[in-house]
């Protein structure tokens, strides 16, 4: 059967724009849509990312580091500790001869180097929405919406890459399930006295969980503190003045002193993912399939691996003259991704309740477990591995070299 496409991306977000990245050099026609505009040049970004190892890789092989590399502040170290107890956890990336554990870069700054390499290639975009689904034999009927009206195309394969409140997944009946979250994210630029030295932290306080990202100046960082809705929306609200201190009082002085705050806003948190991210020729990645807490850092570098097992299936069906929109296929990546999926879930979940308990008793077996953990160097560079991205089976993209 004739179609419009072979495979149809509904979303130019990052993982949306980074797959299309990965199918260009394919055999394949390949359409991006999205009712967003793309984002200005100098657009303030929303977020900060910390791509790990394997997510550098992953877009070194798709044409695009070189662009970031300027952009992007290295994470040299990690250190995770709990105020108010002596334990804590040193990571390195020469520890594990790696040039660094991962970098910090804008959400915004990375979705417009995808573009810009999309736009070399010969993916075709166009501004609409997706907005109605019809089965048919061989190829799914979908109606795109954008300023002129409907139109009317056909693809082989649908890849909802539209974020946690995904309309393609929902018009394709995937289940959904969500984790109530009471928590917000404050978020702030942060100055200190002190420099960073490409130090990450990840600190376990009362108040909530506080991250330090670094950032591009000696001692900038990017903030990240997670908060019960109210307070953090009150500390947003906040002069920053007076946000500083307050800052500074929950996370103490081991990154030296806030100097000062800036573009502080609260971001309310939501956990969502699909029980089967696949349908019939449908498949999701990034948020779509999975949004999770912030708290390990790790949504977007899983969104990454989604996208490189999708490009990795696709290569293999183009080889094998085979349809990308196989029920088969879908099977492969399901199996594939799924106990990616629940253990990232799972780390999430259970990791901001371990901290959540103030008791001595509990408080201080925390950080003992920190202490013993900087001890215990092959369990300790185990889970660095993972932190990165580089755990279990790496495909060519995976490995930097594509297609």
């Amino acid at each position: 059967m004739s179609t419009d496409c072979d495979v149809l991306i509904a979303g130019a977000g990052p993982a949306g724009a980074a797959l299309a990245c990965a199918l260009a050099p394919l055999p394949l026609r390949v359409w991006l849509v999205d009712a967003a505009p793309p984002p200005a040049p100098g657009q303030p970004d929303r977020r900060a990312l910390a791509l790990g190892l394997g997510s550098q890789r992953i877009l070194q092989g798709l044409g695009v580091w070189s662009a970031l590399a300027p952009q992007a502040a290295p994470i040299a170290r990690l250190e995770v500790t709990e105020k108010g107890w002596p334990g804590v956890t040193r990571m390195a990336a020469a520890d594990v001869r790696a040039p660094a554990l991962g970098w910090v870069v804008g959400d915004l700054v990375l979705q417009r180097a995808l573009l810009a390499r999309v736009a070399e290639t010969a993916v075709m975009c166009r501004a609409a929405a997706v907005t109605a689904l019809a089965p048919r034999a061989g190829a799914l009927g979908v109606t795109l919406t954008g300023p002129d009206g409907d139109t009317a195309v056909s693809t082989r394969l649908l890849v909802a890459a539209d974020g946690s409140d995904s309309t393609v997944c929902r018009l394709a009946g995937l289940p959904r399930r969500a984790r109530q979250i009471q928590d917000s994210v404050l978020l702030a630029q942060l100055s200190t006295d002190r420099p960073h030295a490409g130090t990450a932290h990840e600190r376990f306080a009362a108040s909530g969980p506080m991250a330090l990202l670094p950032g591009a100046g000696a001692g900038d960082y990017t903030l990240v503190w997670t908060l019960p809705h109210e307070r953090a929306d009150d500390l947003a609200a906040l002069p920053t003045q007076h946000l500083t201190p307050i800052a500074q009082e929950a996370f103490g002085w081991r990154a030296g002193k806030f100097l000062g705050l800036s573009n502080p806003r609260s971001v309310r948190l939501a956990e969502s993912w699909l029980v089967q991210a696949t349908g019939e020729r449908v498949l999701a990645i990034g948020n779509a399939a999975n949004t999770l807490h912030p708290i390990a850092a790790q949504g977007f570098n899983l969104g990454l691996r989604d996208v490189a097992e999708v490009a990795g299936l696709l290569a293999a069906a183009v080889a094998g003259e085979a349809d990308p929109g196989a029920a088969s296929l879908l099977a492969a990546y399901q199996r594939a991704r799924q106990a990616d999926w629940r253990q990232l879930r799972q780390v999430t979940g259970w990791l901001p309740r371990l901290f959540e308990n103030p008791a001595p008793p509990l408080a201080g077996a925390r950080g003992l477990g920190l202490a013993a953990l900087d001890l215990l160097a092959p369990v300790k560079r185990r889970l660095m591995t993972r932190a990165m991205g580089l755990g279990g089976a790496q495909n060519r993209l995976q490995r930097g070299s594509w297609p």
